[in-house]
């Protein structure tokens, strides 16, 4: 005759706990909006995550610190932040599918719940780990994570249905913090935006900012997303 308590110590084991990440050091993680015509809304971005891949692959929690460059801001929030959260998660899940290919074991950001929730795979997966990183980035740290993943994922009740459920909720968050994030603009993307001869206004340029990394000026003219690490 079986034990109930034994089964139940077997059932208790079989559940994943989910254990909210120890948030550490602050890294840069600088994105440039690269206008491709003298239409505003006619943009992509470069996102540098040297910094955040090099301490993820060291199992380090890192908080980015999210810097957006642009030649002009005059374009619709709303759907930049939209355009913004989808290239970072398309490039979030190259970056953590290459790693993943050269890695024994994901660590940090691009290992947190692959292992607990392996029956929710693909796209799915990836974009919501790509939103909870720009929640950190644009709120408040580990706090941000508790308001975002089920409080009962961390009583040892995990269930991948839960985690579904917080995709579009976690989506809504990323994009209203997106739409009010600060742009930065820089003289070398202004002149690229208005490099058909009209010209924006310059006051709000930041004429002491370092100059484009070699890496921004030869995908100045890719016109479509990407990322370097």
């Amino acid at each position: 005759m079986i034990n109930p308590k034994d089964i139940a110590n077997r059932v208790k084991r079989a559940i994943p706990k989910v254990e909210l990440p120890s948030i550490g050091r602050e890294v840069k993680l600088p994105v440039y909006v690269v206008h491709n015509s003298s239409d505003p809304e006619d943009y992509f971005f470069i996102f540098d995550f040297e910094q955040f891949v090099e301490q993820t692959r060291n199992g380090v929690f890192v908080r980015p610190a999210l810097t957006v460059w642009a030649g002009r801001s005059d374009f619709g929030r709303s759907a930049f932040a939209t355009q913004f959260r989808e290239s970072f998660a398309r490039e979030f899940d190259i970056a953590r599918a290459q790693l993943a290919a050269r890695d024994a074991k994901p660590r940090g950001w691009f290992g947190f719940l692959t292992g607990t929730f392996s029956e929710l795979r693909g796209a799915s997966l990836s974009a919501f780990l790509a939103n909870l990183v720009l929640l950190v980035a644009t709120s408040a740290g580990t706090k941000i994570l508790t308001q975002v993943l089920p409080a009962r994922w961390f009583a040892g009740k995990s269930d991948a249905s839960k985690l579904e459920d917080s995709i579009e909720d976690t989506q809504t968050k990323v994009d209203t913090a997106l739409a009010h994030l600060e742009i930065r603009l820089h003289s070398e993307l202004y002149d690229h935006a208005f490099c058909d001869g009209t010209r924006g206004k310059r006051a709000d340029l930041e004429f002491d900012a370092w100059p484009l990394p070699a890496y921004v000026r030869q995908h100045l003219n890719d016109g479509k997303s990407g990322a370097w690490w």
